[in-house]
C-alpha cells in the first residue's frame, strides 16, 4: 500500500474549497481558472461569483444590469459577466482613469449587444425644439428628462425614440427623482412658485408623479409603453430648500423649509400622502451659510443630516412620536402653517478627519489657513474633535440644543430662555495627537453645491447602507475675479455613531406651541410652554434590530475626507428663473456642470493656465475639457480605506482628462450625468442631442 501524500487543492471537499474561495479576490479566482479542469469548474460556480458580487457591492460598486433586472434574475453566466465588467471598471477607473471602451458603445446591460460597434459613444435625440433643464439615466435602456417648458419625457436610448411624455406647462421644474427597481417605477416631483417671495410668505405648489414600466425580469423592454400617473399634490409656505422621497412604497415624503423669521430649518412631512394630513414643525435647528442638508429614513425615524465645514450632525425624529403633530388637511389646495417647535429626540455628531495634502496650493489662491480650534462651531460635548456623544430625551430630561451652530450672525431662537444642558453619555477616548486642520476652511472656501448620493442600484441582502457626500467648494480670487473650485468627498451612514445609537431611550419629543390652535394642545396649556409628547405603549414602533447580515463598520472610517489634487475652474451654465414679480430675484443662477455618482465625479472645466497650472486661466482662454475623478472606495475596515498602496491621509483623488468625441462641443453642454454601472458619462447639448460616452 502506497504512502498517501498531502491532499491536493482540487481534491478538497466542496465546502472547504468554498470557504477558501470566499477569502479570495477576483484576480485570485481568475488564476484558479488556469490551474486544472476541476478547479476551473469550481471557480466559475455561482456561489463563488455571488461572493465577489457581494464584495463589490460592499465597496459600493454597482453591477451593470439590463433594464430593471435584479441580481437574483441573472443566470450564472450573466452574473459572471456582470462581476467581471464591474471589477474591470473599478480597477481601471481607480488606477489609470477611464478610456474609451473597446468594441462598442452604450450597451444594454451585460449581454454585449450594441447598435454601432465602430464607435465608443452614442448620440440619441432630445425633445426637439426644447431646452433640457434636467436629465438622468433611469436604467441602461431609458433616460428621463425635463424641459424649460415643463415637459417630462422618457426616451429609449437603444431605439432612439420617445416612449412617453407628460406636461404641466411652463414654470414647472423637476425637483426630485427616485427609481424603485423592484417596483419598476420612477417617482418624481414637479414644483412651481405661486407667490414669488424669498421669505416666509413664499408659496409653492408641488405635484408628485410616477412613471410605471412593464418590463419583465429579463431586462428586455416590454411591448407596453411606460405610463405617467398622478400620485398627489400639495402646497408649501416658506422657502423650500429641498424635497425628499423617503419611501415611495410607504407613501412617505418630507421637505426642508427655511424659516426666515427665526433662521431655522422647518420639517414638512406627509407620513402617508394618500391621507389628508400633514406635519409642519419648526425644528429649532439653526441654518448657517456653511451647512449642507439631506434627509434620510432610518428604522422608522426621519433623520435630518447636516454637514458643516468641520463635521456632521444627525437629528432623529421617530415617526410614531412625530405623527401626533399631524394636522388635518381640508383640501389639497390648503396652505400649511407651522404649529409647534419640536426638538429632535436624539442628536449625533462626529467631526471630519482631514487629510494631510502634500501639494496643497490653495493658500496661494485665497490666503493662509486659520488656526484650528479644539471646539467646533457646534461644540456639543466634543472632545478634541472626534465624537459628540448621543443626546437622548427621556421623560424628565431637558431638551437638546436647538442649533447646530453658534454663529454670531444668526438670529436668536424664539425660545424665551436657553435650554438646560442635557446629560451626555461618555464618548470614546481622545486621540493621542491633535486632529489635522481643514485644508480648505470656511469661509475662505464656501460650499457652492452639495450632492448626497444613496446606493440607488439593485443590491443583495446584508449589504450595509452607505451614503456618499460630494461638496463643491468655491473660493473667489479678489485679484483676477475668477472663482476656483475644489471637490471634497466622504461616506457616511445612519446613525453616525453606531455604538452610541439606542432608539429605546427615545421616549418623547419636547415641543412648544408657536402657531395657531392645534388639536394636540390640551385645555389650559400656555402658548410657548415646553411640554413633552411621550411614547404611549408603542414599543414595537421603536424596537431596535439590525438588518439581517448587517455588520458593524468603523465609524471613524466614514469621516475621512478626500479632495481632488488641485483647485480648478468649473464651467457654469446660467439658469434663468421666471419669477418677474420677485424684486429680490436677479433672474440668473449659475449652475456648475458637475455630475456625481457613488465615489465618482465628472465635470467640465476651463483648461488651466499652461504657464502655471495653480493659477487661474487668462481672460482670453475659453478652452474646456471633460474631467473625472474616482475617490477611494468605501470599505468597512479602517485600515483598508486607501488609494492603491498609499495611506489615505497623504493622497486625494487623481483628476483625469477624458477623451471626448470630435463632434461634441463642450461650449453648448446643458447637463452632465454619470452612470457608473454602465461606465458612461451622459451630456445633453443645446441643439437637441444627448451624447452617451462609454469608458472602461
Amino acid at each position: 500500500m502506497g504512502i498517501l501524500g498531502p491532499p491536493k487543492l482540487h481534491s478538497l471537499p466542496y465546502d472547504l474549497l468554498l470557504n477558501i474561495a470566499l477569502r479570495l479576490d477576483l484576480l485570485d479566482i481568475h488564476n484558479l481558472h488556469l490551474t486544472c479542469r476541476a478547479l476551473y469548474g469550481f471557480s466559475i460556480s455561482r456561489p463563488v461569483y455571488r461572493q465577489i458580487a457581494n464584495d463589490l457591492l460592499r465597496r459600493s460598486r454597482a453591477l451593470p444590469l439590463k433594464g430593471f433586472q435584479q441580481i437574483t434574475d441573472l443566470s450564472t453566466q450573466q452574473l459572471i459577466r456582470a462581476v467581471n465588467k464591474a471589477a474591470r471598471y473599478e480597477y481601471a477607473w481607480q488606477h489609470r482613469g477611464p478610456r474609451p471602451i473597446c468594441g462598442g458603445s452604450y450597451k444594454d446591460g451585460v449581454e454585449g449587444t450594441v447598435r454601432n460597434s465602430k464607435s465608443w459613444y452614442k448620440i440619441v435625440s432630445a425633445p426637439p425644439n426644447e431646452e433640457v433643464d434636467w436629465l438622468s439615466p433611469i436604467t441602461s435602456s431609458y433616460t428621463l428628462c425635463s424641459t424649460k417648458t415643463g415637459k417630462v419625457v422618457c426616451w429609449d436610448v437603444q431605439t432612439d425614440r420617445r416612449l412617453a411624455e407628460w406636461s404641466l406647462g411652463e414654470r414647472w421644474e423637476l425637483w426630485k427623482c427616485r427609481v424603485e427597481f423592484e417596483e419598476k417605477t420612477v417617482y418624481f416631483t414637479m414644483a412651481k412658485v405661486i407667490v414669488p417671495r424669498n421669505d416666509d410668505t413664499r408659496i409653492m405648489e408641488f405635484v408628485l408623479m410616477r412613471l410605471r414600466f412593464f418590463d419583465g425580469s429579463t431586462g428586455e423592454s416590454a411591448d407596453t409603453l411606460p405610463v405617467f400617473e398622478h400620485v398627489t399634490k400639495f402646497k408649501t409656505r416658506g422657502v423650500v430648500m429641498n424635497i425628499f422621497l423617503l419611501d415611495p412604497i410607504a407613501r412617505l415624503l418630507s421637505a426642508f423649509i427655511y424659516a426666515n423669521g427665526t433662521n431655522t430649518i422647518c420639517l414638512y412631512a406627509l407620513l402617508d400622502w394618500d391621507k389628508p394630513q400633514y406635519i409642519f414643525i419648526d425644528t429649532g435647528i439653526e441654518c448657517v451659510l456653511s451647512s449642507n442638508w439631506s434627509c434620510i429614513l432610518y428604522e422608522r425615524n426621519i433623520v435630518i443630516h447636516c454637514e458643516e465645514s468641520h463635521g456632521a450632525f444627525q437629528y432623529f425624529y421617530p415617526l410614531h412620536l412625530l405623527e401626533v403633530f399631524a394636522k388635518k388637511m381640508d383640501s389639497k389646495s390648503e396652505i400649511p402653517r407651522i404649529s409647534y417647535r419640536v426638538s429632535p429626540a436624539v442628536t449625533l455628531h462626529r467631526k471630519f478627519i482631514f487629510p494631510i495634502l502634500q501639494n496643497n496650493l490653495h493658500a496661494e489662491l485665497v490666503g493662509p489657513i486659520p488656526s484650528p480650534t479644539t471646539n467646533g462651531t457646534h461644540g456639543v460635548g466634543a472632545t478634541n474633535g472626534f465624537v459628540a456623544p448621543t443626546l437622548s430625551i427621556s421623560s424628565s430630561s431637558a431638551t437638546p440644543p436647538l442649533s447646530p451652530s453658534t454663529s454670531s450672525g444668526s438670529e436668536a431662537s424664539t425660545s424665551s430662555s436657553p435650554p438646560p444642558t442635557p446629560s451626555l453619555s461618555a464618548g470614546p477616548s481622545a486621540p493621542l495627537s491633535p486632529p489635522n486642520p481643514n485644508p480648505y476652511p470656511f469661509p475662505l472656501w464656501s460650499p457652492d453645491s452639495a450632492h448626497f448620493v444613496r446606493q440607488w442600484w439593485p443590491s443583495l441582502p446584508g449589504i450595509p447602507r452607505v451614503s456618499c457626500t460630494v461638496v463643491l467648494l468655491a473660493a473667489h480670487d479678489p485679484e483676477t475675479h475668477h472663482t476656483r473650485f475644489m471637490l471634497a468627498q466622504h461616506y457616511f451612514r445612519v446613525p453616525l455613531t453606531q455604538g452610541e445609537w439606542d432608539p429605546n431611550v427615545v421616549s418623547e419629543l419636547t415641543h412648544k406651541l408657536v402657531g395657531p390652535e392645534h388639536s394636540l394642545r390640551p385645555p389650559g396649556e400656555r402658548e410657548g410652554a415646553e411640554v413633552g409628547v411621550k411614547d404611549k405603549g408603542k414599543g414595537e414602533s421603536h424596537s431596535w434590530r439590525r438588518e439581517d447580515g448587517e455588520q458593524e463598520v468603523d465609524d471613524a472610517a466614514l469621516m475621512h475626507l478626500w479632495y481632488v489634487d488641485t483647485p480648478f475652474e468649473v464651467v457654469c451654465v446660467a439658469e434663468t428663473t421666471e419669477e418677474p414679480e420677485d424684486e429680490d430675484n436677479d433672474g440668473d443662477r449659475p449652475r456648475p456642470l458637475v455630475a456625481v455618482d457613488f465615489g465618482h465625479a465628472a465635470w467640465i472645466e476651463f483648461v488651466d493656465n499652461e504657464d502655471d497650472p495653480t493659477r487661474p486661466r487668462s481672460e482670453d482662454s475659453d478652452a474646456k475639457w471633460l474631467r473625472f475623478v474616482t475617490f477611494p472606495p468605501f470599505n468597512e475596515s479602517l485600515g483598508k480605506v486607501s488609494e492603491g498602496d498609499k495611506p489615505w491621509s497623504k493622497t486625494g483623488g487623481i483628476v483625469r482628462t477624458l477623451e471626448t468625441p470630435p463632434d461634441l462641443d463642450l461650449d453648448v453642454v446643458e447637463t452632465i450625468n454619470i452612470d457608473q454601472s454602465q461606465g458612461a458619462v451622459i451630456l445633453s447639448v443645446r441643439d437637441g442631442k444627448i451624447f452617451i460616452l462609454c469608458y472602461e
